[in-house]
């Protein structure tokens, strides 16, 4: 069943409401300096009000599997391609660009998240 998630183009919001398919959602950052959640795709970043914890728990609650990685962060487990080790970085495409996005993470919870999905999905890369 795809679950969508409302969200807007633009941080006032004057651009309405777009349905977001759930599965489309690489990761979730948090701007304080926007009071806002910024919903990142491969293609587009999205804006929503609420907390990451809030919005992590109910997309964990709708079979993804999101993680908070650092105190602004959360990724989407499945949709991560590479992992930068000396970074901390996930990444969501096989062939990176200039253009790529990636999810910084703390470096306790990279460790932590390495270990869970180099195990769970060996096809990661890790470079």
């Amino acid at each position: 069943m795809q679950q969508y998630l409302s969200v807007t183009k633009d941080i006032e919001g004057e651009s309405g409401i777009v349905s977001l398919d759930g599965k489309d959602i690489i990761f979730l950052e948090w701007s304080g300096r926007l009071a806002r959640l910024l919903v990142h795709t491969l293609d587009h970043t999205y804006y929503t009000m609420g907390t990451m914890k809030y919005w992590t728990t109910v997309l964990n609650n709708s079979d993804y599997r999101f993680e908070i990685v650092d105190r602004n962060n959360a990724v989407n487990v499945d949709r991560i391609k590479r992992l930068d080790p000396i970074l901390c970085k996930a990444y969501f495409e096989d062939n990176l660009n200039k253009n790529s996005k990636y999810c910084t993470m703390a470096i306790n919870r990279y460790r932590k998240l390495e270990r869970e999905i180099v195990t769970s999905n060996p096809s990661i890369i890790v470079t």
